[in-house]
């Protein structure tokens, strides 16, 4: 039988995953979700629902709905330490913030630089990956 994959919340230092999953989950009734009308969004049963409560697991689907309605990123539903609305890290959150600053013409040189940076990494690693591997023999 095909199973939908799933999501599994990752570990935060003590807290556990399904913990994770529960205080985001119980943060959204807070704001006016209830259980039911999470179901309604998903497209599941009531019995799913308090499955992601009790378990911390939660289907892709589902976690698309319920961020899509609620104006949450899939990352902070899921217990990643982004923002909220966004799901950008503070040093993204921090990069987007300096980029808006820059004339349009500079933001454009910056995305270049950003390129060719990622390709000299790219081929720095290539390089190291292909000395590291040669035969006993060479």
């Amino acid at each position: 039988m095909y199973k939908q994959k799933a999501y599994h919340v990752a570990m935060k230092e003590k807290k556990s995953a399904d913990s994770t999953l529960f205080e985001r989950l119980t943060e959204l009734t807070t704001r006016g979700f209830s259980k039911s009308e999470m179901a309604r969004i998903a497209d599941v049963t009531p019995q799913s629902v308090n499955g992601w409560f009790k378990k911390g697991v939660i289907s892709k689907k589902s976690a698309m709905a319920i961020s899509e309605a609620t104006g949450v990123s899939v990352a902070w539903l899921l217990g990643e330490d982004v923002e909220e609305s966004t799901g950008l890290n503070p040093d993204e959150m921090k990069m987007l913030k300096l980029f808006r600053q820059l004339p349009e013409a500079e933001r454009e040189r910056m995305i270049d630089l950003f390129q060719m940076r990622l390709k000299e990494l790219d081929d720095y690693v290539e390089k190291y990956l292909r000395g590291r591997y040669k035969s006993v023999s060479e």
